[in-house]
């Protein structure tokens, strides 16, 4: 049993996306514990889809990253380059 915190942590989830499938009903054996809170099996978090140890999801580039080149479907990508000697 894990409490939201430690299931977010050990799935690479946020907390808000644990405590958002325990509202919906992706965990039934959660039991509400009146010292810890929220306890989940962690057997409810694999059906559910969590996987254990999963990274975190990789924090976006800051801008300017890719080299002046804009993201793939960025409008400014799309646009011919300046022409500074016309």
């Amino acid at each position: 049993m894990l409490s939201p915190r430690e299931a977010a942590a050990a799935c690479g989830v946020s907390r808000t996306t644990v405590r958002r499938r325990r509202e919906d009903g992706a965990f039934p054996g959660a039991v509400l514990d009146e010292r810890r809170g929220w306890l989940l099996p962690v057997e409810d978090l694999l059906a559910a889809g969590f996987r254990l140890n999963a990274p975190s999801s990789p924090d976006p580039a800051p801008a300017g990253a890719d080299g002046g080149q804009g993201a793939p479907g960025d409008v400014a990508s799309l646009r011919p380059p300046s022409n500074a000697s016309a």
